[in-house]
């Protein structure tokens, strides 16, 4: 920062106001997403006491997001608005909510308060955030919310265990982009988060789905076997080699999610620090991608702004420009798929030489005092 307090201060809510203002200026444009289709589906099948399942292949969650989107229709209703200015509504307040979550993480780990204000402006005002709520209207922040909540959990003096175990849960249950982030909750030193906090975890997700459990077969193939698009992104190449199985794409993430997972457990690196990483393994060999999934580590990267960081988030901004799912700005030279992945791998080698310079997470370091 400048130095001045004053100044500083300015600078921030000059950001803040701006950021807030670009997401207004989206959130109050026509959007005629298809995902936005999908949910106004979902929430009239849901209003009738319908499968969301058996009636439509455009749901691939858990049950939870359905009831939300069924909430939103009847505020929307009550409101004499829409399902589409309810849900992007809802996630201005949690992308907001998750700003100031970041904020008192960073106060937590004894950062200057200006500091922490930073922090949370380099999520809110990020443009891969505004773009993929406020444009995309896609709730993956909301998942990444929830596991935030996780972090600050983790982080408090004495740690709020069950509190962590509850956060990955309900990220779980939000949007299942952080399946593999509940291995990362055991710990060889304290806080200890035992096997019995990541199956709880994971039961309770799983065990949304009993009252859906007719429709085993559906869940399964929409939910679990979801691949989302196939581009020319990552490992996608391969399923075009000869001999190569339909499932080998998947086969290698999940190999290559749990060998990381492994690796952060063995080094006891950080939890908040550890999910980003995995993010940018997962993110690395995705077995189908879509131009929202690069939202999540936006949140995460920014407690740990970085050369990385910042590559990576011109890199994708300028890709969502371009994107035709985003919007769509015929310009020459703005990166194509290729461009997000390596900006992954720059990123992903940036923080694993972080830590091969700085050893052990800093983490008990930056715990303040019981």
């Amino acid at each position: 920062m400048s130095g001045s307090p004053r100044r500083d201060l300015a600078v921030l809510v000059a950001g803040f106001l701006a950021a807030l203002v670009l997401r207004l200026t989206f959130l109050a444009a026509p959007n005629d997403r298809y995902d936005l289709g999908s949910f106004r589906i979902v929430a009239g099948i849901v209003d009738r006491g319908g499968d969301v399942y058996r009636e439509t292949t455009r749901y691939n969650y858990s049950p939870v997001w359905a009831g939300v989107l069924w909430v939103l229709a009847g505020v929307a209703k009550a409101l004499g608005t829409t399902l589409d200015r309810a849900v992007t509504g809802l996630l201005l307040l949690g992308d907001a909510a998750t700003a100031l979550l970041l904020a008192r993480i960073a106060r937590g780990r004894r950062e200057p308060r200006m500091r922490a204000v930073f922090i949370a402006l380099l999520f809110f005002a990020n443009p891969v955030s505004v773009l993929t709520s406020s444009r995309l209207a896609m709730f993956d922040n909301l998942s990444v919310l929830f596991l935030l909540l996780a972090v600050r959990k983790m982080e408090a003096v004495p740690a709020r265990k069950a509190g962590a175990v509850a956060g990955m849960a309900a990220s779980l249950l939000v949007k299942h982009v952080t399946w593999f982030h509940p291995l990362l909750l055991p710990r060889r030193r304290e806080p200890r988060v035992g096997l019995p906090g990541v199956l709880a975890a994971y039961a309770l997700f799983l065990a949304s789905f009993l009252p859906f459990w007719r429709s085993w077969d559906r869940i399964r193939s929409q939910v679990f076997g979801y691949q989302s698009m196939g581009e020319p992104y990552g490992t996608e190449p391969l399923r075009f080699l000869p001999g190569f199985p339909t499932w080998g794409t998947a086969a290698i993430c999940v190999a290559a999610a749990l060998a990381a997972a492994g690796w952060l457990w063995l080094r006891e690196v950080e939890f908040g620090r550890a999910s980003l990483l995995l993010f940018l393994v997962v993110l690395l060999f995705a077995p189908g991608i879509a131009v929202y999934y690069f939202v999540w580590p936006i949140a995460l990267g920014a407690l740990y702004p970085s050369a990385g960081y910042a590559v990576y988030t011109v890199t994708v901004s300028l890709f969502l420009i371009h994107s035709p799912d985003s919007l769509g700005v015929e310009l020459a030279h703005l990166p194509g798929w290729s461009g997000p992945w390596w900006a992954i791998v720059f990123w992903l080698l940036w923080e694993i030489r972080m830590l091969s310079g700085a050893g052990r997470g800093p983490a008990a370091a930056q715990r303040p005092p019981g």
